[in-house]
């Protein structure tokens, strides 16, 4: 109560949840899926237990990507990357039936929202370490974090001036996740070594664009801070 403050608290007493989702992969694909995932939990569970569980998922990844990448710039072995994806799924479906559950149960309210998007906003960090052992980004995981926090705060800063949390026809917590995941995936696939080479030479479409040599995460990175990965040396 301390850090919300007594204006917070008065405020959140009368906060009542407004939200918008335009995205068609979640209207058309995961909403039939996830109203059929929430009857799996029992009535008398708790929609905040189920945040927490989706929370937990997500740290756990981030504790396989530090265990077995400590400096996230060595190639993890392939399983650690399935289970990333699966991991970060579960956190997707955990995060969109907790409310549902709310509603199922008939115990929505404020605090749980809170809960909800403070457990949303630490697992920016947590997954953007996961992704990091991944696409073996080193320091460099760093600007991955602030390239996935500030649409987190700029949607989170609309909801605060509008009541409504619009989220567009693409957009982070849908299409974004989706998108990680599937790297996730993918990285299983064909192994970390992937994202250490060139751009040019991973994308062959991008060979011809002159400054595009660096390896895929530090193409994409807003600052190169830190040393390449250590397979740069063998590629």
């Amino acid at each position: 109560m301390g850090y919300i403050g007594a204006h917070g608290v008065a405020a959140l007493k009368k906060h009542k949840y407004s939200g918008v989702d335009h995205s068609y992969l979640a209207k058309y694909v995961l909403q039939p899926f996830w109203n059929r995932f929430v009857k799996i939990f029992p009535l008398w569970m708790p929609p905040n237990m189920i945040t927490l569980m989706g929370f937990m998922f997500l740290l756990t990844s981030a504790l396989l990507g530090y265990i077995y990448s400590p400096k996230l710039d060595s190639a993890p072995p392939r399983w650690v990357h399935f289970a990333h994806g699966l991991l970060l799924f579960l956190y997707q479906t955990f995060d969109a039936v907790d409310g549902k559950q709310a509603r199922r149960t008939n115990s929505s309210s404020p605090l749980g929202e809170l809960f909800d998007h403070g457990c949303d906003a630490l697992g920016c960090a947590l997954e953007t370490m996961a992704y990091g052992s991944t696409a073996m980004c080193g320091r460099d995981t760093f600007w991955f974090w602030v390239i996935s926090a500030v649409p987190f705060f700029g949607a989170t800063w609309e909801h605060y001036f509008t009541n409504t949390l619009t989220l567009p026809v693409v957009n982070g917590p849908t299409e974004g996740l989706a998108l990680i995941y599937c790297g996730h995936f993918f990285t299983a696939i064909v192994g970390a070594e992937w994202w250490a080479q060139p751009l040019g030479k991973s994308i062959p479409l991008f060979s011809w664009v002159p400054f595009l040599n660096g390896n895929i995460p530090q193409t994409f990175c807003v600052v190169d801070l830190g040393k390449r990965p250590n397979l740069d040396s063998e590629l």
